[in-house]
């Protein structure tokens, strides 16, 4: 950081939100990141409450586009940026001021990466902050569009990348707030899994009804021991069982819409059925 550089100049950098009805959340949301001293702008896909005009008193730029997916509606507002590093934060996301500083002094320097990993630590619903430990998701969310740029995947901002420079990660944690409650987290895997029924790439319904018997109890395993929510008490064990819900309802709407597929069976049984002799007459 050039040690003559204002510390409170603004950066060449633009935080791109999405949202659609997040007025509970929205001011939250923003305050975090209006110390970063940067441009902000929201992506609005139509919302019927007061998230437009909240972000408006607050600063931000705010467009209106009608909600088409995940990756469309992020590569929209990518195009509207006025800085080509991007910072994409979703609208129940707070930045600490941890990470605020981090960035800052990231941007005042001489040399910017053009990707950065940032790291998300899930805050359950009813609670404050991350728990203790809690493991974080890591992914690039801070990346020069001139290199890396969203695909138009409906389902997740999966980045299509034109470097070989290799990702920075902040060490410094974004707290993602990402249900409001219980309901809303049952509610968000069932849109969630829909979409995925509705765009994705179905298999077999030999392939799908296979994986419906494991799907729940192995994503249960992964969400409660691996990724440490036992640590979070009850609360963490009701979310382990949500999350691990949401990846089996997605495989038993992909299952539904196998529907009018012939039931194969097992492999084997295929096989023992084609060798054994007719039965008599």
């Amino acid at each position: 950081m050039d040690p003559h550089r204002d510390p409170n100049a603004p950066i060449r950098l633009t935080v791109l939100i999405r949202t659609l009805n997040e007025a509970d959340r929205m001011a939250a949301c923003l305050r975090s990141v209006l110390p970063l001293r940067c441009e902000i702008l929201v992506i609005d896909a139509g919302s019927a409450d007061a998230t437009v005009s909240i972000a408006e008193s607050l600063g931000a730029r705010v467009v209106v586009n009608p909600w088409k997916g995940f990756g469309p509606q992020r590569r929209f507002g990518e195009d509207l940026c006025r800085h080509d590093h991007v910072f994409s934060v979703d609208a129940d996301e707070i930045l600490t001021p941890e990470i605020v500083r981090e960035i800052r002094g990231i941007f005042q320097g001489a040399d910017i990466p053009s990707l950065m990993i940032v790291r998300k630590a899930m805050v359950l619903p009813h609670h404050a902050r991350p728990s203790p430990w809690a493991f974080c998701t890591e992914n690039i969310y801070l990346y020069d569009r001139r290199v890396a740029r969203t695909t138009d995947n409906p389902n997740w901002d999966k980045l299509a990348i034109t470097t070989d420079a290799k990702p920075v990660t902040i060490r410094s944690v974004v707290w993602h707030h990402t249900f409001r409650d219980w309901n809303h987290a049952i509610a968000k895997s069932n849109y969630v899994g829909q979409l995925a029924a509705d765009t994705q790439p179905i298999g077999s319904r030999f392939e799908t009804g296979l994986r419906l018997v494991f799907e729940y109890p192995l994503n249960f395993l992964k969400f409660y021991i691996l990724r440490r929510f036992f640590l979070a008490g009850l609360d963490g064990f009701v979310m382990a069982s949500v999350l691990a819900y949401g990846r089996f309802i997605r495989i038993a709407k992909m299952h539904e819409a196998t529907r009018g597929q012939p039931s194969t069976g097992l492999p084997f049984l295929r096989r023992a059925k084609r060798s054994a002799p007719d039965a008599p007459g």
